[in-house]
């Protein structure tokens, strides 16, 4: 996963830092759209997750600073991962839907995929023929395994790998927007690095209204992640982020879903991931099923 892509667009004139556990915390405004009211959602990992009150953005806030996220991610992305095969067949099913919607508006071209693990998503393009690929991640254990695959893959993210100007036809992002401190600079960086009328298609978690079903239960939970998933999205927060970097032509759909290995995990996921694609087929692409991972297309004009 790319993480710290770029600096919180929030000013630093504005955030204070604060020592919790031996580790450096910083507090920080909305990191949408910079408003200072919040309203707490629930601690997870004792990290205090908020709904900003003027947007609706939901993040972690404090949040460990640069540094101790660095660190942080060492334990995240450790050298020795787990069967990259299993990786393949939890994602195939999402790597073939945004193919599908990519070659729609795209038949050919260079495609960058930030946070390309292992690199599935470049061999599911490359068998769509026709494409120059080249990926992107911070582990070197997921992008030793798509090296030997044959993919052209680097090692860091847009601040340290510095692509030109007008690179790329199309960009892609799985599960990456929610690990960055800022994630309007981070598609900011991307719409940078995009050929005029390039295409970004980027997959998030919109984490929330399962976790406030959970609370209304009284069912403990820890899908929020923090402090590695830093924000959640809804489709009406993606499209602000993207608004505010420039895209135009922004359109959220139901994209499939993963196929964890664990049985009762796969079955709720098909359960939800079916009622999801069915409401939005019916609503004839109107209806996005909150509480689902969705796929957010957008285009530099």
């Amino acid at each position: 996963m790319e993480d710290s892509i770029n600096q919180c667009a929030a000013s630093a004139s504005a955030a204070s830092v604060v020592e919790a556990g031996g580790g450096r915390m910083v507090s920080v405004p909305c990191p949408l759209c910079g408003a200072l009211r919040e309203r707490l959602i629930t601690i997870q990992n004792s990290y205090r997750v908020v709904s900003c009150a003027a947007c609706s953005f939901v993040y972690v806030n404090p949040r460990p600073d640069d540094a101790a996220l660095a660190r942080l991610y060492l334990q995240y992305l450790p050298d020795k991962m787990a069967d990259p095969l299993l990786w393949d067949s939890y994602m195939a099913g999402v790597f073939s839907k945004a193919a599908d919607v990519i070659v729609k508006y795209k038949r050919a071209g260079r495609l960058l995929d930030i946070g390309c693990g292992y690199g599935f998503f470049l061999s599911e393009m490359k068998r769509r023929g026709g494409w120059e690929l080249f990926g992107m991640d911070v582990s070197r254990t997921a992008l030793s395994y798509a090296s030997s695959q044959g993919h052209n893959a680097a090692q860091g993210t847009l601040d340290t790998v510095r692509h030109p100007e007008n690179s790329f036809d199309v960009v892609t992002m799985f599960y990456v927007l929610e690990h960055v401190t800022g994630p309007v600079a981070a598609l900011r960086a991307v719409k940078r690095i995009l050929k005029p009328g390039g295409m970004l298609l980027l997959r998030v978690p919109h984490t929330t209204p399962i976790v406030k079903l959970l609370k209304l239960l009284g069912v403990a939970n820890n899908l929020y992640d923090p402090p590695f998933h830093l924000s959640d999205f809804s489709a009406s927060t993606i499209r602000r982020g993207l608004e505010e970097a420039g895209f135009i032509g922004i359109h959220t759909s139901i994209g499939g879903f993963t196929t964890p290995p664990e049985t009762g995990k796969r079955l709720f996921t098909a359960a939800f991931g079916l009622m999801a694609g069915a409401g939005y087929s019916l609503s004839l692409g109107r209806f996005a099923m909150p509480g689902v991972a969705k796929n957010t297309i957008a285009f530099k004009p």
